[in-house]
Order: C-alpha cells, then structure tokens, then sequence
C-alpha cells in the first residue's frame, strides 16, 4: 500500500468548490416570494367556499335498479315480485313509480297513486302513455276530435245561437247594433271501467309480453268506447243528433243501403259551410265504403274508384273517406237508418278528466264477458282495472251531415 502524499493546489479546489455550488442551486426550488404565497392562499380559500363548482370532474348520477330498466322489464319485474309477496321487489317498484307520478302531479294532472297496504299495483306513467299512444293509432275520434282534458266533473259549452251581418248603409246613417246569442249546455262526465283478467300462468310465461298485450287491449277499448260516443251513443252520437233540431244537416239516399251511390256522398259534402267543406271528411263502416268501391262507370265497366287489383285510399271526389268499424255494417242498415256522417270531427269536443287510472289486484270478485264471477284468489288469477271519465260534445251542429236511408231524423 503506498503512502504518498498528493499536494492539489488551493485554486484547483477553489474551482471544484465553485463548480459544486452552481450545480447544487440549480437542483434547488426557487424560493416563493410572499405575493405568490398570499395569491395561493386566496386561490385556495375561493375554491373551497365556491365548492370548486368549476372543476373538470363530472358528478356521479346515481340511478336505481328500476330506471336502468326498460319500460316492459320494469312493468314484469314489479307483476312477478306483486305475485311472489316480495316486499323488497315491491317497495322498489313503487318507490320508483311514486316517483314518477310525483314528477306527472307536478304537471297538475292527478293519478292514483300505490295503496300503502300494497294492496293493489299500480303502473307508471310510461304505461298510462303507451296506452294514450296506441288508443290514437286504434281509433278516429281519438285521432280527429278536439280532445280537451279536465280536472272538473262538469263541463259548460257555450254554442252561438245566431250570427252578425253586414247592412248597406249610406253616409251618416245610422245602424242597429248586432248581439250574439249563445246558449249554454252542461254536462257531467260519465265513468266508465275496463277490467282485464289474466291468469299467474301468463304472468310466469311471458311477463314482458304482458306489458304489449295489457297496453294494447286497453288502448283498444278506449278507442271504440271514444268512438261510440261521438258516433253511435243513444245521447251523444252524431248518428242520433238530428233529433236534436234543424241545426244538423240530413241527406237520404232512398229507402235502402244499396242506393248509396258516389253523387249522394258528394251532395253530403254540400249541405255545408266552404271552411267546414274544406276540412270535412266522411265516416262510414268499412263494408259500406267496400259496396262503393266496387261501384262500376257505366260506359267501359271499370271501378269508379280505382282499377281492378290496385290499392286504393279511400276517397270520394278527393276527399278522405275515414273507415269507422263501430258505424253500421251494410247488412245491419234497414229502412229509416241513418249510417254515414261527413262533417269536420274537429268540432267535436271531448272531455277527459285527467289521466287514465290503472290499478292491478291478485284478490276479489271481477265479472267475465258472460257475466260469470271470476274468483281472482281461488282461480289464480289477476285483474287490471282501467278507470276514465269523458263526454263528447258538438259545438258546431251545422258542421255535420247525416246520411241514412229513407227518413232521417
């Protein structure tokens, strides 16, 4: 091992010394002066009093089991945990469906809402307005009529009785002024109930389906009922309405249904006002458009209403010819029967109160289509009730036209 000694000259050191401080502060962080800590503090305390309500980081949504779910999952998962007595299932389903009527309220359009025993089931708004949906697609006084919806029992309609003119007048002379009259008719919305039974078997097999089917049905039903109350109704169908007075025009094609011809619709669609002339349509059964359509020109033997084999839109001289399955059938018109309207069904106002009201239960006493009493508990079955409240009425009688046979009154 050696033991010499090395002498390193002192500005050798110097310069390592030197060399070492440089490399040493640049590796350090810069000092903070004190604007930039006051400004650091400041910025903190304004991000924690405004809640960083601008940060970058989206809030997290949280969303039940219930809403994640489709509208005919949600509606079988609340039937199946209603059939099997599952408390937790049910309080889900109806902690949603409080929830969603709740936000339907807000809109002033009152509902039933779930018994508190559990007693019954009630479906969610989406249910109530598929059936709104559907009920436009089944019927025509649904889809054409002036559909109003109320939160009275009665309603008033005011209908003018007379109307204004313009008199000649000369210079400085004067004229009688002109009133309108009106009359004013009230009535009280009718209740009406729809019970659909269905077996546990259904509910197990394809409860999804339930959903459709339920929707469908119901729809359907409420489309012929508004139907037969505009229409065919003892009190209220245009049908019946010329009983009521002058105001509502007839027209008779002779003493039986096959004396509909092509020129007694078109003289229907003159009786009228231009401005009714113009939105009118006609209304017949679908057997009785059928007997016209095959109506044959009298020089080449073709159809009147298109050629043979091809599709046809209903129409007459242009105009839209409504096919109505609760309006007379040909076979079913005798003598003396009125069975086709034309007119503008858009003044006809009809009355609903508020939403239609939908209820499930698993116990009681319901009547079938027979009148046969239907044990819901001792038969393994279910019932959906459908509750509404609606009346039709005609402002404009002048803007219909009643075709029948033989007398029309």
């Amino acid at each position: 091992m050696s033991t010499e000694k090395i002498e390193i000259d002192s500005d050798v050191i110097d310069a390592v010394s030197k060399s070492v401080q440089e490399a040493l502060k640049a590796d350090m962080p810069k000092a903070a002066s004190a604007d930039e800590i006051a400004d650091a503090i400041i910025a903190k305390t304004e991000k924690v009093e405004k809640k960083a309500i601008h940060s970058d980081e989206k809030p997290v949504v949280k969303t039940s089991a219930m809403e994640s779910l489709s509208k005919e999952q949600r509606f079988a998962k609340g039937l199946v945990a209603f059939k099997n007595n599952d408390s937790v299932g049910i309080a889900e389903y109806n902690s949603y469906v409080d929830k969603a009527w709740s936000e339907v309220n807000k809109a002033n359009y009152q509902n039933v809402t779930t018994a508190a025993d559990g007693a019954a089931l009630v479906p969610d708004p989406e249910f109530v307005a598929e059936v709104e949906r559907l009920t436009q697609d089944y019927g025509v006084a649904a889809r054409l009529a002036d559909v109003r919806v109320t939160d009275r029992d009665s309603v008033t309609l005011l209908a003018g009785t007379n109307e204004i003119s313009f008199t000649r007048t000369g210079e400085a002379t004067a004229q009688n002024a002109q009133k309108l009259t009106y009359s004013a008719t009230t009535v009280a919305l009718d209740k009406y109930i729809a019970t659909l039974v269905f077996t546990s078997e259904v509910i197990e097999d394809a409860a999804i389906n339930l959903w459709n089917d339920a929707a469908t049905e119901i729809a359907r039903a409420r489309a012929k009922l508004f139907d037969q109350l505009v229409f065919t109704d003892a009190t209220y169908g245009l049908l019946y309405a010329p009983d009521a007075g002058e105001a509502f025009k007839t027209l008779s094609v002779g003493s039986a249904i096959t004396d509909f011809s092509a020129d007694d619709a078109m003289d229907s669609r003159y009786l009228v006002v231009g401005s009714v002339r113009r939105a009118g349509r006609y209304f017949m059964h679908p057997t009785v458009w059928n007997m016209l359509r095959q109506t044959k020109e009298a020089t080449t033997g073709g159809y009147l209403f298109g050629g043979v084999g091809g599709s046809v839109t209903p129409m007459i001289d242009g105009v839209a010819v409504e096919l109505v399955d609760i309006l007379p059938e040909k076979g079913e018109i005798t003598a003396n029967e009125p069975f086709a309207v034309f007119g503008d069904l858009s003044r006809v106002k009809l009355h609903v109160k508020r939403l239609l009201e939908t209820k499930i239960f698993d116990s009681g006493v319901v009547k079938d289509a027979g009148g046969s009493d239907i044990n819901l508990i001792t038969q393994d079955a279910w019932a959906m009730r459908a509750t509404l409240r609606c009346v039709p009425q005609t402002r404009f009688p002048g803007a219909f036209v009643i075709i029948g046979t033989g007398v029309v009154s």
